[in-house]
């Protein structure tokens, strides 16, 4: 049984549900519309409303969490999961100068932080992993989630005093991956697809022959309800980046891909069965009904669930009204709690989902880039709806 040293335990979110009462016509009996009286055909079903506050509820949710100070003396952990939820803005204060850096570029460029550490290895370069909750939790975790954001193959990183280009994580990813031996490959597809190719064929460092459909077929079958790190979740996310990609570069849902399809359609089908009336989604993420309440868990079952529906589901399902309560009850647990410590894991990855949906369903912030995303073909994210930008 794989180990699950590093397994998420925290967290997601609660919520409120808007009572708008929308306007309604006059019951009353109307004259029958001739043929020139009904409208042209749309060339596209129009998308289903957004209840009114959603957006200014999820951009009041981020910017809270935006508003939160980071250090140079935060742990690896809590830096590199700070990056994924609010993008390569992100920054760090230090105690001890009072100045403020970019938490990527300090990484980048060689800084410490506590936990972190790159390796040199003969295919390239790795991150070490451990301790709990302070370095990295996960095979090629903190590289794949960079990935996520954009960082492209020729950025530079400084290691005991050389620069390596990105592509060097990436390759050591592919020569380490295995399907015959007990490891996580949730994060490592993610890279092979990314700076590879879904159709490749390689050996691996072990000499095993590979094809990237065996390492897709090899996550498929790994745990997706229970024994999985966060609930599964981070696995269904990389089996939905790799599919992404696959379509997006003129593959077919045939064989393996067609499996993964079925699974992402099986497994968003249970989260909206479990979810809460709250509009939180399950404290057992997807494997069954669960409502303790406990902030630290509702933030990140309800935050992980979201991250992965929001980059999973056609645009149009993100607007379905399960969906929206579920982003207004993240954002409004995050709200309630502004004044208290959340654990990182949890909030960071609420943050990233909500950044996603909010991406997704009304545009891009003026002031924030958005996740680079593979996303179904012929989807694009969408110009922001909206006037508000930022606040201090």
């Amino acid at each position: 049984m794989r180990r699950m040293k590093y397994l998420c335990w925290l967290p997601a979110a609660l919520a409120v549900l808007w009572a708008s009462c929308a306007p309604v016509d006059s019951p009353g009996r109307r004259p029958e519309p001739t043929e020139e009286d009904q409208p042209p055909e749309p060339v596209t079903k129009p998308l289903p409303p957004v209840r009114g506050g959603l957006r200014e509820r999820v951009e009041a949710a981020m910017r809270q969490v935006w508003s939160r100070e980071l250090r140079t003396d935060n742990g690896f952990w809590t830096v590199f999961h700070a990056i994924l939820g609010m993008g390569f803005e992100t920054t760090l204060a230090d105690p001890l100068t009072g100045k403020t850096v970019n938490a990527i570029e300090h990484i980048r460029a060689g800084g410490t932080i506590r936990g972190m550490e790159f390796i040199p290895t003969k295919n390239g370069l790795d991150v070490r992993t451990g301790p709990q909750f302070v370095g990295q939790g996960h095979q090629d975790q903190f590289v794949a989630e960079m990935t996520q954001w954009g960082i492209t193959a020729d950025k530079t990183w400084r290691v005991y005093g050389k620069d390596y280009p990105f592509l060097d994580f990436a390759r050591h990813s592919k020569l380490r991956a295995s399907v015959t031996s007990d490891q996580e490959l949730s994060w490592a597809i993610i890279m092979i697809a990314e700076f590879f190719s879904t159709d490749l064929n390689w050996t691996n460092e072990k000499g095993e022959k590979l094809t990237f459909g065996d390492v897709v077929h090899y996550e498929l079958n790994q745990p997706i309800e229970e024994n999985a790190a966060c609930g599964g979740t981070h696995r269904l996310f990389g089996l939905t980046w790799a599919y992404f990609r696959h379509l997006e570069r003129g593959g077919k849902t045939v064989g393996v891909w067609k499996d993964v399809d079925a699974a992402l359609s099986r497994y968003a089908d249970r989260a909206r069965k479990y979810q809460n009336p709250d509009g939180t989604f399950s404290t057992s993420y997807l494997a069954g009904p669960g409502n303790l309440h406990d902030v630290q868990l509702r933030i990140g079952t309800t935050g992980h669930v979201l991250e992965w529906l929001a980059f999973a589901l056609p645009a149009a399902r993100l607007r379905e009204q399960w969906v929206q309560d579920a982003a207004g009850a993240l954002s409004l647990l995050i709200l309630d709690n502004q004044n208290r410590g959340i654990e990182s894991g949890a909030l960071y990855h609420a943050t990233h989902g909500l950044h996603i949906y909010h991406d997704r369903v009304f545009g891009p912030m003026p002031d924030r880039r958005a996740p680079v995303l593979p996303l179904r073909p012929g989807e694009e994210i969408p110009k922001y709806e909206g006037a508000a930008v930022r606040g201090k």
